[in-house]
């Protein structure tokens, strides 16, 4: 995106990232800092798609050219010739392809052909939205209090008021099919069905949307979430085992009435596991699977014999291996440094929790650990 676009796009569409029910905010810089803005003056670019590959590196899978937009309402008389009509952005974190969508003018995107085997998860930031065809009846009506998530089904239509920003999470199949597998300890049926309009101010709506606002904070190429594999793949896997225990689905009763304690064993397996890979990726599914049980047994055990969930063990763990290396001396350099070595993408965010896990900061201790080193070597 040149100057002139920038300034074209700032012109016309609303770049603050406005709250949705009080959940994030961001200024104008942060969201051109964290997606790949296209902004549209001519309608045909946007009903012909030929705008797609000014998106690359992200939406990359051909599948997604089955998405088609085109305008709906009437331009306004205020839009001058050139101006910005529609902006569209792309970002990423690791097997998500993220989307901002932002439409003076009311519009209507329609999956096309065969469409696409993702799941979108949308959540609006200002205006309006309806979704029809998305495998439930009727339509729906989206607003800030409310998210959206729906399945790439041919015919699906999502339309959008005019001064419209949303910001839409699609979400590979075969990832969900992954996690839910794991989930009930085996195969499937068939593939999840999710209502597709939840309320956002629920414990189940707050937990997605707590840990999208914090992707949204992590986009930032500098610090992504995509520049490191272990916080990628961690964070994946909460969003989607947060999205499939707390939105409303087609195995929702099941997940809830599964049968069968976990025993302290398993427990103590998933720990011995956490502490012997503290520096790689942990998956939820993987951490089950050392554990001889599945991922919700694994979360049951947790919470009734460790009163945490096992993501904060997770978590626990890396903080007490990052201790370790300090005082060993294996963990050097800046706080930045070791933040990355240890799976931890914000350098702030792993001070605040290693001063309170041990009363100090690790800029202190690695200030005082410097000169040992010096002599060591």
């Amino acid at each position: 995106m040149d100057k002139h676009d920038d300034q074209r796009v700032r012109g016309v569409v609303n770049l603050s990232m406005l709250d949705i029910s009080g959940a994030w905010r961001q200024g104008a810089e942060p969201l051109r800092n964290r997606f790949k803005l296209v902004g549209l003056s001519n309608l045909g670019e946007l009903e012909s798609g030929v705008y797609w590959p000014r998106l690359q590196p992200f939406f990359l899978n051909p599948s997604f050219r089955q998405l088609t937009y085109r305008l709906t309402g009437a331009i306004p008389r205020d839009v001058a010739g050139g101006d910005v009509l529609s902006t569209r952005g792309a970002s990423g974190a690791g097997e998500l392809d993220v989307a901002y969508i932002a439409d003076r003018c009311a519009a209507k995107l329609l999956i096309t052909e065969s469409g696409l085997p993702d799941y979108c998860l949308t959540f609006v930031i200002r205006g309006t939205l309806t979704c029809s065809g998305s495998g439930s009846p009727g339509q729906h009506e989206i607003g800030k209090s409310l998210g959206l998530i729906y399945r790439g089904r041919p015919g699906t239509a999502v339309n959008a008021a005019s001064g419209h920003e949303r910001i839409a999470i699609w979400i590979p199949a075969a990832s969900l099919r992954q996690r839910l597998t794991a989930m009930l300890g085996g195969p499937m049926h068939e593939d999840v069905s999710f209502d597709p309009v939840f309320v956002l101010n629920t414990p189940g709506g707050q937990k997605v949307l707590s840990l999208v606002r914090l992707m949204m904070g992590e986009l930032d190429p500098v610090r992504s979430f995509s520049g490191n594999g272990l916080a990628c793949r961690s964070f994946t896997d909460l969003l989607l085992y947060a999205m499939l225990e707390g939105l409303p689905n087609s195995y929702s009763k099941q997940l809830t009435h599964l049968p069968g304690s976990p025993i302290p064993g398993t427990v103590r397996r998933a720990e011995d596991y956490i502490r012997n890979h503290a520096q790689q990726p942990i998956t939820l599914t993987d951490l089950a699977a050392a554990a001889g049980c599945s991922v919700r047994n694994l979360q049951l055990g947790f919470r009734q014999f460790r009163d945490i969930t096992p993501a904060v063990a997770i978590l626990l763990a890396r903080l007490q291996a990052l201790r370790q290396g300090i005082d060993r001396g294996e963990a050097t350099g800046t706080v930045t440094d070791v933040a990355h070595q240890y799976g931890f993408t914000n350098p702030g965010r792993l001070t605040a929790l290693y001063k309170t896990a041990f009363g100090v900061s690790p800029a202190e201790i690695l200030r005082i650990q410097r000169p040992d080193a010096s002599r060591r070597r």
